[in-house]
């Protein structure tokens, strides 16, 4: 499995996109071009820094797992340097002239035994020869010590050494660098994740208070309408003067509705730039409005999705690999280390003491007692263990739950939209009948006003439960573990 920048891939198309909105701003004197969801949601992906971060994450776990590798491969290394001594290096010979005696008296004894009868020593035997030469030499005075004339010297060796034996400490430390990076590109999917959801989230929320303000803006200009037909009909004595403030406080509700509207759908716009990381220069706005489109859920399909899928348990299943590993890389320090390895010693000639010129061999390394600290790190690496174990099966409940609460909710906003289409069918009709019985004089002024007031209300409910549906697919995705699947349905 290769590992890489993912958000790289469209790093190009995003490039593109840039470019253009800033060569069409600086042509149209920055006039607003339209970005839809799913190029939002690209120049997300390329301007977050967050996505930034945890990509760096990443790349850092992919060359650590790469340095894992070499735990199993031979490790070389040269050693060298430079030596001065104070005073020339002295062999005590007071420490050992017992043993300068014995060999004295060894070598004497031998060169009686082999020529005793050249000089007159026919009948002497060897033992008598060794007892003799042993107790002369003994009642001599200490030797001198004996002085090694070379205070400057060089050293310089080539060693390599290759495990052999290491009790699993090597494939367990590979398996846990490569859980380690696997769950680096978990996390970065957890990010793109978040930043998906938060910018659907806010997209959808964007068109909404652009339909909402279109909806506002019809009420008043129908507001404003019916204030100048009331005061044309008093201007004729058609109607009592009191009808003109009922339409002049209905206008200024109107008003008042609108440029809050107005105020919002400018934070929405806001809050969607900084998700995407845009500059001011570059002016942008979202789609018009959001088509209903039905769409069949089936809970037991999105509840298994969500379980393959899901960043969470994706995460806790590395977790869980790597306490795994760690508890293993406690079992090891119970087990002997065994490596094998080889010298080459440089300058030979130039050290007081000459060292051969090459050395191969095994060591072992077995600890025996360190305070009890491997047995209790052992400990607490089982309970660590048991704590992914258990982390996992809380997390399957709640996202068991999630699924299922996002589930219910889009249903419910799906019904809820599709009753409410009728309802704002018929509260459209009765302002358009209401409307024009005032027109012809057969209706009153504040039939029109409550009428105008029901359309509003409705719409409005309406293009909210469009949008809770729509939230409530989003969410769901999220939880599934892929949120861009909504995408194809809002573009």
């Amino acid at each position: 499995m290769k590992y890489r920048d993912r958000t790289r891939r469209k790093t190009p198309f995003v490039k593109v996109i840039f470019i253009l909105m800033m060569v069409f701003t600086s042509h149209t004197k920055a006039q607003e071009q339209q970005i839809s969801i799913s190029e939002a949601l690209q120049i997300s992906y390329a301007n977050n820094e967050k996505i930034k971060q945890y990509n760096e994450r990443l790349q850092q776990k992919v060359y650590e797992d790469k340095a894992a590798k070499g735990n199993f491969l031979p490790s070389l290394n040269l050693l060298g340097g430079y030596s001065y001594l104070s005073e020339n290096i002295e062999v005590s010979t007071s420490q050992i002239s017992t043993t300068l005696d014995n060999l004295g008296a060894k070598y004497g004894a031998a060169f009686v035994a082999a020529y005793g009868e050249q000089i007159g020593l026919s009948g002497v035997s060897t033992e008598s020869a060794y007892s003799t030469l042993a107790s002369v030499l003994g009642q001599f005075p200490a030797y001198p010590n004996m002085e090694v004339d070379n205070q400057r010297f060089p050293t310089a060796a080539l060693t390599a050494t290759q495990p052999l034996f290491t009790g699993g400490k090597i494939l367990a430390a590979k398996k846990y660098a490569k859980a380690e990076l696997r769950s680096a590109d978990i996390e970065l999917k957890q990010v793109k994740d978040e930043i998906a959801n938060e910018l659907i989230e806010r997209y959808l929320n964007a068109v909404l208070l652009n339909q909402i303000v279109k909806t506002r803006q019809e009420v008043y200009d129908g507001m404003l309408k019916h204030k100048e037909q009331a005061e044309r009909a008093i201007q004729l004595e058609i109607l009592p003067k009191h009808v003109l403030l009922r339409a002049q406080v209905a206008v200024a509700d109107a008003k008042k509705d609108l440029d809050n509207d107005m105020n919002k759908k400018e934070m929405a716009i806001t809050a969607l730039r900084t998700t995407m990381n845009l500059p001011d220069s570059i002016q942008f706005k979202v789609m018009d409005s959001i088509i209903y489109k039905e769409l069949y859920l089936d809970f037991e399909e999105l509840l298994t999705t969500a379980y393959a899928k899901q960043p969470v348990l994706g995460m806790i299943d590395q977790k869980e690999e790597i306490a795994k590993q760690a508890l293993a890389l406690e079992k090891a320090k119970f087990m002997p280390n065994i490596a094998a390895f080889g010298t080459y010693n440089m300058f030979r000639e130039e050290v007081p003491v000459i060292l051969p010129k090459f050395m191969v061999g095994v060591q072992a390394q077995v600890n025996l007692f360190n305070g009890f600290k491997d047995i209790n790190n052992l400990k607490a690496k089982k309970h660590l263990k048991k704590e992914a174990e258990n982390a996992k099966e809380y997390a399957s409940k709640q996202i068991h739950l999630s699924v299922q609460s996002n589930y219910l909710t889009a249903l419910n906003q799906q019904k809820l939209y599709n009753s409410l289409t009728a309802t704002v069918a018929l509260a459209k009709e009765n302002l358009r009948i209401n409307t024009r019985r005032f027109e012809e004089g057969l209706g009153k002024s504040i039939d029109v006003i409550d009428a105008s007031l029901l359309y509003k209300k409705s719409k409005i409910e309406q293009l909210v439960a469009l949008n809770g549906y729509y939230q409530a697919i989003a969410d769901l995705y999220i939880t599934t573990g892929e949120p861009e699947k909504i995408i194809p349905l809002i573009n």
